[in-house]
């Protein structure tokens, strides 16, 4: 493994010590940001990606995220940018435990949907996985609203239901609402098998 991707596994495992000062002194401006930004140097982050906006699509979202952390939006996020970038670095957030800032960034989700609906479902999904259900609910239902027939956030939602809730009744109406969409979604047919023994037993 070469250095640049030693050190950005280090970044991205949590392991911060001395990747700043790396990726800064080798040229890699927006992996530079980034670090900047979980360290709580916002001024070198902006300036990190000032560096490389002009031809780094992910440089031009780093300055939006911090435009939304900062409360001083001047520019809009692009569909692409919240589909590939706002769930990768919600996770890189919630590592680096940077709640404040994903409170921040979330108080924008309505603003986010404008331009990407499906951003609730991103940030749901996100909040489900690290195991903050509430918060996981809270999005994933605003995300009903507008794509029930996302087999996905169907199953997310059953998901929620049978291990957090304990509500079968609502876990059955979920898979099956997935199911219709999709027959062989697999995690959706496995949590089917453990619901069916569930009301068998």
């Amino acid at each position: 493994m070469d250095e640049y991707k030693r050190v950005k596994t280090d970044f991205l495992s949590g392991r911060i010590k001395g990747c700043a000062t790396y990726f800064e002194n080798n040229g890699y401006y927006l992996e530079a940001g980034y670090c900047y930004l979980v360290l709580d140097n916002l001024d070198k982050a902006e300036k990190s990606f000032k560096h490389v906006k002009d031809y780094d699509n992910r440089a031009c979202w780093g300055l939006f995220l911090l435009s939304l952390i900062n409360g001083t939006i001047t520019i809009s996020p692009t569909y692409f940018q919240l589909r590939n970038f706002l769930e990768i670095d919600l996770n890189i957030l919630l590592l680096y435990c940077k709640g404040d800032y994903i409170e921040k960034i979330i108080k924008y989700a309505d603003f986010m949907a404008y331009y990407n609906p499906e951003c609730y479902k991103f940030i749901g999904r996100v909040f489900w996985a690290n195991g903050f259900i509430p918060a996981a609910k809270l999005f994933l239902r605003k995300a009903k609203d507008k794509f029930y027939q996302d087999p996905e956030l169907q199953y997310l939602l059953a998901y929620i239901a049978y291990y957090e809730d304990k509500n079968f009744e609502q876990c059955q109406k979920s898979l099956s609402a997935c199911l219709s969409l999709i027959p062989e979604y697999a995690p959706a047919l496995k949590l089917q098998k453990l619901l069916n023994n569930k009301i068998q037993n």
